[in-house]
């Protein structure tokens, strides 16, 4: 059985409005929390699948041009369903 949940036009947040904070794993004993970040420019970049091709493109993009979010002192969130043992699977491949 699937699940979805129906979202609504007033769930969504708009462009610069503030995120509700959350904490998530950054490693087996680390976690991360948008708060962390308060203050600065932050972007989330949500991706499906750590060993998906699109997804690995995409994140390959977003370190290629890393430099240019530092110029601007904004950090860069990737986040993933994929538990952090894929995380750290697919940082070994690469």
């Amino acid at each position: 059985m699937i699940m979805s949940e129906t979202v609504s036009s007033t769930s969504i947040l708009k462009p610069g409005a503030p995120a509700t904070n959350f904490t998530l794993h950054s490693a087996p004993d680390q976690s991360i929390a948008l708060s962390q970040f308060r203050g600065q420019p932050t972007i989330l970049a949500f991706y499906p699948a750590d060993f998906s091709p699109v997804c690995g493109d995409q994140m390959t993009l977003y370190n290629e041009i890393l430099p240019e979010f530092q110029r601007f002192k904004a950090e860069l969130i990737g986040i993933s369903v994929d538990g952090i043992w894929s995380h750290l699977a697919h940082l070994a491949v690469y």
